[in-house]
This record gives C-alpha cells, structure tokens and sequence, in this order.
C-alpha cells in the first residue's frame, strides 16, 4: 500500500492511498462471498455461489461496495499508523481512482500551540471600590423589597405594577401572544417583552383597551423581528403605586439581616459590593489575561474544534433539547430561527471559547501544573455533601444515589479539570502580577480597554439588592476560560 500525505491548512492532512490490486481482488472475493450469504441465488446454497455469479446477479458495482465498506477502514487505519498520523475526527474519504483503487483522505489532526513568550505577560490587578451612587441604588433597590403596592386611580408611571390583559401580535406571525391578567413592575430602562413596550404605557389609564404599536429596533437578537413593528393591544385593570419604607434606624433594624442603624447598614452594603466587585474584576482580569495570552500564541487548530463548541454552546441554550431531533426543531422554532442562523451566530464565540481553551491546556503542559488526588477526594465530599445541605427530607438512597454520581470517574475527571484550570488561572495571575525586572518596563502586550468594568458599580449594586448574600458570585472565570471544552490535560 502506497501512501503520500500533504499538510492543509487549518490543521488538516491529506492522504492519497494506494491499494494494491491483488488485496482488493481478494477483498471482492471476500465481499461476494458475503453477499451470497445474504442474498438468495437459485442454484446455490447460501454462500456457495461463485463471484461471476453474484456479480451477475447483483452487479460488479454492489460487490465493489460491499469490498470498499470493508477495505477501506482497515487502510485507513494502517495508513494513519504508517504515517504516525493522530486524527482527531472522522475523515472525509472520496475514491479517487477503481482501477488502482486509489482513495483520498482529508483528516483533521492536533492542533499546535505556540504560547510565545508569555512569561513576559505584565498586567496590574484593577482595584475598583464602589461609589456612593452605587450604594445609594443599592439602598433604593433593597428599599423597593419591602415596598408595599397601594391602588391608585392616575395614569400610569414609573415605578408602578399594572395588572393588565396584554396581546402582542409579533411581525410575520399569524396569531398574537396573549397574556390576561398579567402583573408587572415598569422600571425604566428595563425592556419588557420588547424594547419600547413599557415606555408606551406611560401616561395610559385603566379601563378600556389600549392599542398601539412598537417599533422593533434593527439590532434586535431575533434577525426576523429586527427592524419590524409589533402591534399591541392592552387592557388595563389596575395600577399600583409603590410606597418604598422611610429609610431610617428603624428600616435598618427591621431587616431579615439587622443593623444598628442606617449608616451601619450603609458601611455594610459597602463593604459587599466591594467584595462583588472584586469577584467581577477577577473573573474579568483572568479573562482578560487568557486573551492576552491568546493574542501573543500562534494557533492552528481543526474546524472540527468550533463546530464540536458549537454543538456545546446550542445544547446548553436549548436546555438539552437539541439531543434529539424533534426537541431541536422544537427549540429553533421558540426562538425563530434556523438552525444554520444559529450556528453562525454563535461561531465567534465558538472560535474563541475553542482559543481560550487551547491556550489554558498549553499553559498547563508548559507550567507542569498538577492536581493532587486529596484535592480532588476533598471537592469529592464537598460536592456530595451539598445536597444534603440544599435538599430537605433527602431520603438516604438518594443521598447514596447522589454520592455514588459525585464518585464516578466521569465525575472525578470532571472535576479534576476544574481544579486543574483554577490553578492555571491562579499562576498566569501570578506572572501577570510580577514586578517588571529593575530598570525595565512592562514588555507584554498592553491590556484591552476597561469598558467592560466601567458598568460593574451599577449593575452590583442591583444584584446586592436583589441578593445580598456574599455567595452570589459573579461568575466563574475558570468556566468561561475552559468554554472551548476541550480542557486543560
């Protein structure tokens, strides 16, 4: 068997097989044999008719078939072994030439990573604080917990919860999305079922029918309903207005979480959004520091690798319902699109969980980074002793249930590779955060803009309101840096 390869771009090789004549007569012999079996030839016992007479009766085409569909596996195979070639994923295999059988095939190998010098990475840790504003909202939004609704007979306004029946007939549908007696608070700035739907029921009275209509911006995310008009019709039933308590010592003291007094409540609410907006800044910090890193690498990977994330990325969005056909088209229909539209729109983002993940596997090769097993036995309890805290009444078969889960191997792999990427996160934040060598400046690339951290203080002082526990972090930045799914090994 001949064999030439040629590398392709985007980590792929081709390979040109040739097959020797005598093994593929031999293989032909082999096939219609095999078909004989299978197929009833008058004259003959079930796999007793010569080749002649089974290409005749079947055709030489079908035995060349059935030779291929066994042949072309096994040289396949010797051909990658001969070849010391380490396919990642099915070929696409085309037959070239019958006579010599000569097939072609088009594999995608491993990828290559080149880190660079990432040694020479320099980026100072931001310390962001939070600003009066944001603990001032923080106030108004844990104050709006405790509010009480009292009816009022005015024209709606901001801040308001109206009890109304909604239906809204979306562009290029036939019937309009119906709610009754649907109750919401209108905050601004807040969307609502479309982006200009709120705004419009400003200044609206209860009683009658409210009909009118919303412009659809163009950058909406459904590419259908961009740019279209919704028509809106609304009655209303009720408008309530929201009595915020007085903030004074007394608010303070009443909380499910009590202080001395406002100020103590106040200092208090500081000091976690602090803490909150450092688990932001870190988990963008480490983001921003892969994708420093990612910018200095030199890369070649497979397509394969984003289609796979791809296939991740739709499944997580779908609930799962992508595992079988009719639960996909189920879901491409709730969303109104197809599924090719959903594909290119997730593939940036693909092609960069698929970078970052590359990059973070060869950080952890190069740094020699190991988890040990205690480590792992240790996250081990702690996992399966969640449920036991979070379930009530948990029987103890599902509590064993449960363990048994946590210790599989697929479980423990699992969470080995999260282990393994905090500690790669941990030391590329180490070098990041290493003085320059006297006498030097920074000689790493220069770090991204900070738009991205200039809207931290708004949105924590939100979520402190909205849960105030210090356990709701901001997100995981080992699990945004490992979306490629590939993981570190």
């Amino acid at each position: 068997m001949a064999v030439t390869t040629e590398r392709l771009p985007r980590c792929q090789v081709s390979l040109s097989i040739e097959v020797e004549p005598e093994r593929v007569e031999a293989s032909m012999e082999t096939a219609a044999r095999r078909i004989s079996e299978k197929v009833k030839i008058r004259g003959f016992r079930p796999g007793k008719a010569p080749r002649p007479v089974v290409e005749q009766t079947v055709g030489r085409g079908a035995v060349f078939q059935e030779a291929l569909d066994q042949l072309l596996p096994d040289v396949y195979r010797e051909a990658l072994e001969s070849e010391s070639i380490e396919a990642i994923d099915q070929p696409d295999i085309e037959l070239a030439s019958a006579e010599p059988l000569v097939v072609k095939a088009t594999v995608p190998v491993r990828p290559s990573v080149d880190l660079r010098d990432y040694a020479a990475l320099r980026v100072p840790r931001p310390e962001p604080r939070p600003t009066e504003p944001a603990v001032e909202e923080t106030l108004d939004a844990l104050r709006r917990r405790y509010a009480t609704l009292e009816p009022v007979d005015r024209p709606i306004a901001w801040n308001d919860t109206v009890r109304a029946d909604v239906s809204i007939l979306l562009p290029g549908r036939e019937q309009a999305d119906t709610e009754e007696d649907a109750e919401f608070p209108l905050r601004e700035g807040h969307a609502g079922p479309l982006p200009g739907f709120l705004e419009r029921l400003i200044g609206l009275e209860r009683g009658g029918t409210h009909e009118f209509t919303v412009e659809i911006p163009e950058d909406h995310p459904v590419e259908e309903l961009a740019g279209g008009t919704a028509s809106c019709s609304v009655r209303i039933h009720e408008v309530k207005e929201e009595i915020l308590p007085d903030l004074d010592d007394d608010f303070a003291r009443s909380l499910d979480e009590p202080h001395d007094g406002v100020e103590a409540l106040r200092a208090s609410l500081s000091e976690r959004i602090t803490e909150r907006l450092a688990q932001e800044a870190l988990h963008e910090y480490r983001l921003e520091l892969i994708d420093l890193v990612v910018s200095l690498a030199e890369l070649d990977y497979p397509e394969v690798l984003v289609e796979r994330q791809v296939d991740r990325m739709i499944d997580e969005r779908s609930n799962h319902a992508s595992h079988t056909p009719e639960g996909l088209a189920q879901w491409l229909a709730a969303v109104g699109q197809t599924e090719e539209e959903v594909r290119d729109a997730l593939r940036d983002g693909a092609d960069q969980a698929v970078r970052r993940s590359l990059v973070l596997s060869e950080f952890v090769r190069s740094e020699e980074l190991r988890v040990e097993p205690s480590a792992i036995d240790a996250e081990v309890e702690r996992t399966a002793g969640l449920v036991a805290e979070d379930v009530p009444n948990l029987t103890p078969e599902n509590a064993q249930r449960w363990r048994q889960l946590v210790e599989s191997e697929e479980s423990r792999a699992n969470i080995e590779e999260q282990l393994l990427t905090t500690l790669a996160m941990d030391r590329l934040v180490e070098i990041a955060e290493r003085p320059p060598p006297e006498g030097e400046g920074s000689g790493g690339p220069r770090r991204r803009s900070a738009r991205r951290r200039r809207a931290r203080a708004a949105s924590a002082a939100t979520e402190e309101a909205d849960g105030p526990g210090e356990d709701a972090a901001a997100g995981d930045a080992e699990g945004d840096a490992e979306q490629g799914g590939e993981g570190p090994d």
